[in-house]
């Protein structure tokens, strides 16, 4: 009698386990809208960047989620912002819409920051830069400032035009460059998987803000290299 029982329930647990499995494999948990976007297009395609800045006739803002090799000789300009009197004149609906894009970019940039800076996204920083500063010792440019070695304690970016230059050229001899801009990319998207129904909110307010746009904004978008 206990072993029929025994193949009674492992009968039904089967059962469940098929039914439970069959409905997770045709419900995903998610769509990963935010996966095939290039590195440079996050900004504008996730927190619609292009969009606020043609609005606000304004450089494209949120430069800090543009992903770039590290250039130690010329590094990205910062945004400029936005906002001001064109964001004040579009009106309250286009204002809380662009405080709404702005807190989750700031929210995903502050998550990011603290994974790039914690754990083993921190030890691999840590031994890209090994790499980078043994190249540059090899140059003939050694620590100059106080504690454990690192870019900052080495100088870079610090102004000397021959350390700048060492070291881009040891960046693109390495690979410290592209190893760094790949870690970036995958831990913004990991971040950004974190947030995906609120970015799918954040798209669908793209033909809002651009309903706000003047006339004669083409001119503008040519004037900030914005497509026409």
């Amino acid at each position: 009698m206990s072993g029929g029982i025994v193949r009674v329930h492992r009968f039904v647990l089967s059962a469940l386990l098929i039914s439970v499995s069959g409905c997770a494999a045709t419900k995903p948990a998610t769509d990963y809208t935010y996966q095939d976007v290039p590195p440079e297009q996050i900004a504008n395609r996730i927190f619609l960047a292009d969009t606020i800045a043609e609005v606000e006739r304004c450089e494209p803002p949120f430069a800090d989620v543009r992903i770039v090799r590290p250039n130690f000789l010329s590094p990205p300009p910062a945004a400029d912002g936005c906002g001001g009197s064109a964001r004040a004149a579009a009106g309250p609906e286009y204002v809380g819409a662009v405080s709404r894009i702005t807190a989750l970019h700031d929210t995903v940039v502050r998550e990011w920051e603290a994974r790039l800076k914690s754990g083993p996204e921190a030890a691999q920083t840590r031994a890209l830069s090994v790499t980078l500063l043994h190249c540059l010792d090899r140059a003939g440019f050694t620590q100059r400032g106080p504690g454990d070695p690192s870019l900052e304690s080495y100088g870079i970016g610090s102004g000397d035009l021959a350390l700048d230059n060492a070291a881009q050229e040891c960046s693109d001899e390495t690979g410290y460059g592209s190893a760094i801009a790949a870690q970036r990319v995958r831990t913004l998207k990991s971040v950004l998987g974190l947030h995906e129904s609120e970015i799918n909110e954040i798209t669908r307010l793209r033909a809002l803000l651009a309903s706000h746009a003047r006339p004669g904004d083409g001119a503008e978008r040519g004037r900030f290299g914005l497509p026409e």
